[in-house]
């Protein structure tokens, strides 16, 4: 038996149509689930498929939209030999760009595959990958500036910020020398009495 009745209004349903039926929510259930913000451009892309003046049918729509669906569920696309990162903004730029092609009349429709689109994705991937790799060479490149102190209302570097204030010697050897010359003298009679006990002990 090819044919159903519904039991409501005793219409006939193909098998065919209720398996193009399963189609439709299974597509529209993973595109909901990947690129919830694609589908209305999605949708805009597959009207490029049809020939002027001609409605696709859902069936041909359901198509086109699970051939993509695999690479949007990714976010790469496999291009001249290999894979790109395609995230869903790009995505997005290069379905828009196709269509800014269809108003200025420069698109030759109907489409026939995906080929121009995954041009247009490869070459915004690849200026992203590009601005991502010079701004990684530009990190390299750029020197780590050394901090800086602020000496008499003066930016420096910590070496001369030192040498201002203490010298060149070390901030903690320099506070010894000046706790050292904080101390009292000692007495001429105990630096006498500390020499004679020297003396004593080198004739010994």
């Amino acid at each position: 038996m090819t044919d159903l009745c519904c039991p409501v209004c005793g219409a006939e349903l193909g098998l065919d149509h209720l398996f193009v039926d399963a189609d439709n929510r299974a597509a529209v259930a993973r595109l909901i689930e990947v690129a919830l913000p694609l589908g209305g451009r999605l949708l805009q892309y597959t009207r490029l498929f049809a020939p002027s003046k001609t409605r696709l049918t859902q069936r041909k729509q359901v198509r086109i939209i699970l051939q993509l669906l695999p690479d949007l569920e990714r976010c790469a696309i496999t291009h001249r030999g290999r894979d790109w990162a395609v995230p869903l903004t790009i995505w997005a730029q290069g379905i828009d760009h196709m269509l800014a092609s269809r108003d200025a009349g420069k698109l030759d429709l109907p489409m026939k595959g995906h080929g121009y689109l995954y041009a247009i994705l490869v070459s915004l991937a690849d200026k992203v990958e590009a601005g991502t790799e010079a701004q990684a060479e530009a990190n390299k490149r750029t020197p780590v500036l050394a901090a800086s102190y602020q000496v008499r209302g003066q930016a420096m570097p910590m070496g001369q910020a030192l040498a201002q204030v203490f010298g060149g010697v070390d901030p903690a050897l320099a506070k010894l020398d000046a706790d050292a010359q904080k101390v009292a003298p000692m007495p001429q009679a105990v630096r006498d009495k500390l020499q004679q006990i020297k003396n004593k002990i080198a004739k010994a």
